[in-house]
């Protein structure tokens, strides 16, 4: 049987990532597949801070009288040829043309017909905003890898970029299976149904599509349509099931998968909870067969699926952390265990109540403990891996 490693080893190997072109303005929630570069300079042309009067700075002194010699509104660029102690009425955002070299606010000269006193010196490039000060053109604006959010759309835009390459969104699709299980949340007779909504709420911060196809009951019929509906999946897709894969009677999911041409890369593993998950491929399609009990599930969410999708995204796998045991603990050894703890000040404290259908300590927990250590007591005071909910 797979150590957790070994399986996990597996399982990223066979990512594969696809690199796709799109509009700059559709990019966002994609991962940057290259770098992006600024196609101009920014701004384009010095321009005015302020509403108020283009100046040679040379030109001004205090209580000194210049000529108005004309106009600028914003956005016009026409020539006005410059004469000795001469100024041009501008608005905000007005090119500062050449000899002219700063500006001077209406607050700070005195109008009188078409002329303006000057109650202060200015220098050169004062209340101007220099070409190129926000980026010069062919700089960098953002690294390939980086999630391209509001403020990235927003600057590649107006730095000139159309369209720009990003690893394609993979889709997660999920069903659960298991006669025992609800969706009805006053149903107390059975299990009421919350992997779907846990799953999906991670959608935007892992960066996939999402579709639910609902619960499944334990019987091949059922279980046929639901895989010839996965026939018409296209890109690529990472398909979730949870329940079906012990060893139990009505567990059907391992041979649908043969029957649909599904290699299975593994069936359960050293990895606990979750040890009965199955990974299987087919085409683009990503298989994981998932326990029932929520926590396991959840396990294999986090610790299979999301290093999968990140390694189909170019991204950077789950960065563990490293804390000190509060109380020794005893495992197998040859598990690796993934159990629900609290960090404080850097210290890890495991709770009690591990068991695989506890969500309990799922909500008092605020981290994930690995302990992989190949023995069977871990002491106190021994540093741990640790894996932040916030993460």
């Amino acid at each position: 049987m797979l150590s957790y490693q070994q399986a996990l080893n597996k399982i990223t190997s066979l990512a594969k990532k696809k690199i796709i072109s799109i509009p700059i303005s559709k990019s966002f929630g994609y991962i940057a597949a290259e770098d992006i570069y600024s196609k101009k300079d920014n701004p384009s042309y010095n321009n005015s801070l302020l509403d108020g009067y283009a100046v040679k700075s040379k030109d001004v002194k205090k209580n000194k009288v210049l000529s108005i010699i004309g106009s600028l509104a914003a956005g016009q660029h026409k020539k006005i040829t410059y004469t000795n102690n001469s100024c041009i009425q501008i608005a905000t955002g007005c090119p500062i043309l050449h000899p002219y070299d700063a500006m001077i606010p209406y607050e700070q000269t005195i109008k009188v017909g078409s002329t303006i006193t000057c109650k202060t010196n200015v220098r050169a490039f004062e209340n101007v905003r220099k070409k190129g000060s926000d980026y010069k053109k062919n700089s960098l604006i953002f690294k390939k890898g980086t999630l391209i959010n509001p403020q990235h759309l927003l600057a590649a835009k107006t730095m000139g970029a159309a369209t720009i390459k990003v690893y394609e969104k993979p889709k997660i699709v999920l069903f659960c299976s298991g006669d025992e299980i609800t969706e009805n949340p006053h149903n107390t007779k059975k299990v009421i149904n919350g992997m779907q909504d846990y799953i999906k709420s991670f959608q935007h911060i892992y960066n996939f599509d999402y579709e639910y196809l609902g619960i499944v009951r334990d019987n091949q019929n059922d279980l046929k349509k639901i895989y010839k509906k996965l026939q018409n999946t296209s890109g690529t897709t990472i398909i979730i099931s949870t329940g079906g894969v012990s060893a139990g009677h009505k567990d059907f999911i391992p041979s649908m998968l043969q029957k649909h041409k599904y290699k299975i890369i593994f069936h359960k593993m050293l990895m606990q909870p979750g040890r009965p998950t199955l990974f299987a491929t087919k085409n683009t399609n990503y298989y994981f067969g998932l326990p029932g009990n929520p926590i396991s599930g959840i396990v294999g969410f986090h610790f299979l699926i999301i290093p999968l999708l990140q390694s189909i995204l170019g991204r950077k796998n789950i960065q563990y952390k490293k804390g000190m045991l509060t109380k020794s603990y005893n495992k197998n050894k040859k598990l690796t265990l993934f159990l629900r703890a609290t960090n404080t000040g850097n210290k890890i404290t495991i709770l009690p109540g591990q068991q695989s259908y506890k969500i309990s300590t799922l909500v008092k927990a605020n981290c994930w403990v690995m302990l992989d250590q190949k023995k069977r007591l871990v002491n106190k005071g021994e540093k741990v891996k640790y894996f932040t909910y916030e993460n």
